[in-house]
């Protein structure tokens, strides 16, 4: 300090006050003590003086869940949300915020029931590669169909090659897509029997481990492995393997909760921030996505989970988590090729820091990946293990920290506007290790909201505006041509086209002909309609949202030397996604009796969805 500052005059001159009238001393020593106290709390003085007081942990953690958490569960739409840290191998922190229902008035605590989404794969591919102990002569390496005789890959080249490794680790090269299985109201549309007859008409959307492209449908697989070598049901040997020897008490892929449980019901954030209660729907239960995100757990058990992979992951174990350090080591860069040190595992990411994370959810999609923030910048190297989960209803963030001992779990119960857990949880992260330079993630929040918000309206921009370039147009045909049944290549799905029964100049677009999947289609232009949602509308019918305008253009195909001469449709592509699906999917129409049959089926319950 500079000796010209009016606290260093006092203090300097404290030995000559010593000597002079007694009388004044003790004047003196106060005005001094008053002047050194001053001088120690000075704003001016260095950060982290060893007598000066510093910020804890706890303290540090607190203060970002008031100025930064909070702001961002408002800004994203998140109902409620409950948070555990463990660092140095044990739990230090637990935060719960909001409501288990919004519009209730209870709020969630650590032993809250959330789905966890895809932080399920790394139990799953626990239970698989324990299972595989028990059956020597296959690994990891043993191509799928070796297992599944019924699993008959369309693309050839496959035939004998995709492993089970292979489905893990997402590089099997194969479109992850799931429009079949997957629209609204948090229903599977197919039957487990349709399982491998599905995975094997997917289309190769690259090399066989060349590219890491997320795919659930391996995960899928994976459960019918295990059901298959086990004999019992996926939840009935998770549960043996897994989860009752880690003492996981809470944690379940078959939810049973009464109203009374302790869990925390599901929502969709509509536009404006407000969080849209779903009906009770356990999407995942007995259905053969289970394995890849059907598990329900509080804090409490992802803390122990956590806790139990990062012991196994230091010294070698015996125990269920035997194989942590394979499932955990480097399988496939995220991508190619490979600028930074990004790979995945099985059911796990792992990544070093400084570094850009949260790239397996959402928020990519809002924020290009080079604007992203760099967790950890101006800090040491750190290694990190991580996955994200998203589910109809919830999202969630697992992140390890393993030369630390460190981990941060965040469930919550909503669909929201961002990727909510992710921001969440590295807005933790910076406060537990107290990095330099934390990022602004109440802003990135706002901004990736918006972003999404934008996107919901591009798509209506962008019908609108095709629209308009083709004024004037009509259907070539009477809407009651393009009515009937149109079924994918095996003939599992349905696309019911029915004309609209309020809307005259509508068509109603029925998936797998449920009253519960039913859309308006409305003209687009010659011989496409389309059936774009907003914001609200996606919310209302309950689902994951799909933010690219062609996947809502329905075109209808017409061939001439049809029986009819070319005067109804004989086929309709849809569900187009640029750069992954860009010629959509094609569905043949039905013929009158191919229809009905189909449609009896659909209503006695053979083709019912096991949900």
């Amino acid at each position: 300090m500079h000796p010209s500052t009016p606290s260093a005059t006092v203090c300097s001159a404290s030995a000559r006050l010593a000597m002079a009238n007694p009388a004044i001393i003790l004047t003196t020593l106060g005005i001094v003590m008053m002047s050194c106290y001053g001088l120690l709390t000075w704003p001016g003085w260095p950060r982290g003086r060893p007598w000066g007081r510093s910020e804890t942990v706890d303290e540090r953690l607190h203060r970002v869940t008031d100025r930064s958490v909070l702001p961002i569960c408002e800004i994203s739409g998140v109902a409620g949300m409950s948070v555990g840290i463990l660092h140095r191998g044990k739990v230090i922190f637990r935060e719960n915020l909001g409501l288990r229902k919004a519009g209730g008035d209870v709020a969630p605590d650590s032993t809250t029931i959330y789905n966890i989404g895809s932080l399920t794969k790394a139990f799953s591919a626990v239970a698989l590669t324990n299972l595989l102990d028990e059956h020597p002569n296959i690994t990891l390496d043993t191509p799928v169909d070796e297992i599944l005789p019924d699993y008959v890959p369309r693309d050839e080249r496959l035939r004998s090659q995709v492993s089970l490794g292979d489905f893990l680790s997402h590089c099997s090269g194969l479109l992850g897509d799931m429009s079949y299985a997957v629209q609204g109201q948090f229903e599977c549309l197919l039957p487990k029997s349709q399982l491998l007859p599905t995975v094997s008409r997917l289309p190769t959307m690259a090399p066989l481990r060349r590219e890491w492209s997320y795919n659930n449908w391996g995960y899928a697989i994976a459960g019918a492995v295990i059901e298959k070598l086990s004999g019992e049901s996926y939840a009935t040997f998770l549960e043996k393997s897994v989860l009752r020897p880690l003492g996981l008490e809470h944690t379940t892929s078959q939810p049973n909760f009464g109203p009374d449980d302790n869990f925390a019901d599901a929502h969709i954030s509509l536009c404006n921030a407000t969080a849209l209660p779903i009906s009770r729907r356990y999407f995942f239960k007995d259905t053969f996505f289970e394995p890849a995100g059907g598990i329900y757990s509080s804090v409490n058990d992802m803390m122990k989970w956590a806790k139990a992979v990062l012991s196994a992951d230091r010294a070698s174990s015996q125990g269920p988590l035997r194989h942590i350090p394979a499932l955990i080591s480097n399988q496939i860069p995220l991508d190619q090729p490979s600028r930074e040190f990004r790979f995945y595992g099985m059911g796990w990411i792992r990544t070093q820091l400084p570094g850009v994370v949260g790239l397996q959810g959402d928020n990519p999609e809002f924020i290009p990946i080079e604007e992203l923030p760099i967790l950890g910048s101006g800090a040491p190297a750190m290694t990190i293990y991580y996955h994200q989960g998203s589910a109809p209803g919830y999202y969630s963030a697992l992140f390890l920290f393993p030369e630390t001992e460190s981990a941060i779990v965040v469930l919550t119960n909503s669909i929201p506007l961002n990727d909510a857990a992710d921001w969440i949880a590295q807005t933790y992260i910076s406060a537990l290790f107290d990095f330099p330079n934390p990022a602004d993630y109440v802003a990135l929040a706002k901004e990736s909201r918006n972003q999404k918000v934008a996107d919901f309206d591009q798509i209506q921009l962008t019908l609108n505006k095709t629209r308009r370039h083709h004024q004037g147009e009509v259907p070539r045909l009477p809407l009651a041509s393009y009515a009937g049944s149109y079924a994918n290549d095996g003939d599992d799905f349905l696309v019911d086209i029915r004309q609209h029964p309020q809307i005259n100049t509508s068509l109603l677009l029925r998936f797998q002909g449920k009253e519960t999947q039913a859309y308006e289609l409305r003209h687009l232009r010659g011989d496409a309609f389309e059936w774009g949602l907003t914001c609200e509308e996606s919310a209302q019918h309950a689902r994951l949202p799909i933010l690219d305008p062609k996947y809502y253009e329905v075109h209808f195909e017409f061939e001439s030397n049809a029986p009819d001469g070319g005067q109804s449709p004989t086929s309709l592509t849809w569900a187009a996604i640029t750069g992954v699906i860009p010629d959509g999917l094609r569905m043949h129409r039905l013929s009158r009796a191919e229809s009905e049959n189909k449609s009896g089926k659909t209503k006695h319950g053979k083709q019912a969805p096991l949900n």
